[in-house]
């Protein structure tokens, strides 16, 4: 069954990748949920899009400073506010190679210490960075995020690299595309569908995942595909 990822919580009334639009994630039932990580200046994990905070550059600027005049949340506590959805973990990237290291160890020694470790996949625009968090924890689930590679040349580096997900705008994904994953053995996630036709047709696919902002109506459709199913 295609799980519900909700793409930087529920955020309707609460801010994107915030403690609390995770914990409302998790009250209307979503599967999972999916939030961006980056690393501050004096190492801590925050989740946060945006480079920046207030025009402070994250990598660039420690956790107190961004912090003094806005909320931002950890990862730490992020992850408690899940409870027991799925996370997707994504580390957002720079062009910096000692950075994407840096973070991809710094996330990786996080999730060995939790107990949510088993619940939670990284995800990366940054094939480095997936390669590295694969080198550290070799069980742990992964994924490539791509946006405009051809959909073959992703799915066989994914395959390659011993990934396990990959990640493609949703417009991305067709009935050859998914059938190519099921045969390598890559599961499918897609962001963002948020329009009715688009989220069944995801259902439709029975893509592994799907990660979008209307998580009441994907799982309002996912129901009554299921029911359609069973008729």
């Amino acid at each position: 069954m295609t799980s519900i990822f909700a793409h930087r919580g529920y955020h309707v009334d609460r801010p994107e990748n915030s403690v609390s639009a995770v914990a409302a994630a998790r009250d209307i039932g979503a599967d999972g949920v999916e939030i961006d990580v980056r690393l501050t200046a004096d190492k801590h994990l925050i989740v946060n899009h945006d480079r920046s905070i207030n025009g402070h550059v994250i990598a660039a600027t420690g956790l107190s400073e961004l912090s003094a005049r806005t909320a931002v949340a950890q990862l730490v506590d992020v992850i408690e506010a899940a409870g027991e959805m799925r996370i997707n973990v994504e580390i957002k990237s720079t062009h910096s190679a000692p950075y994407n290291v840096a973070v991809a160890r710094a996330v990786s020694e996080l999730l060995d210490e939790s107990p949510a470790s088993p619940r939670c996949l990284v995800s990366s625009f940054s094939l480095a960075i997936c390669d590295e968090v694969r080198r550290l924890a070799p069980e742990r689930k992964v994924g490539w995020l791509v946006q405009r590679r051809p959909a073959q040349f992703v799915l066989d580096q994914v395959a390659r690299s011993h990934l396990t997900s990959a990640h493609f705008p949703f417009s991305r994904v067709n009935p050859s595309v998914t059938q190519r994953a099921a045969r390598l053995g890559v599961e499918l996630h897609v962001w963002t569908p948020n329009l009715r036709r688009d989220i069944n047709r995801m259902l439709e696919l029975e893509v592994g995942a799907v990660i979008t902002d209307d998580v009441v109506l994907a799982l309002e459709l996912r129901e009554e595909c299921g029911r359609a199913t069973e008729r």
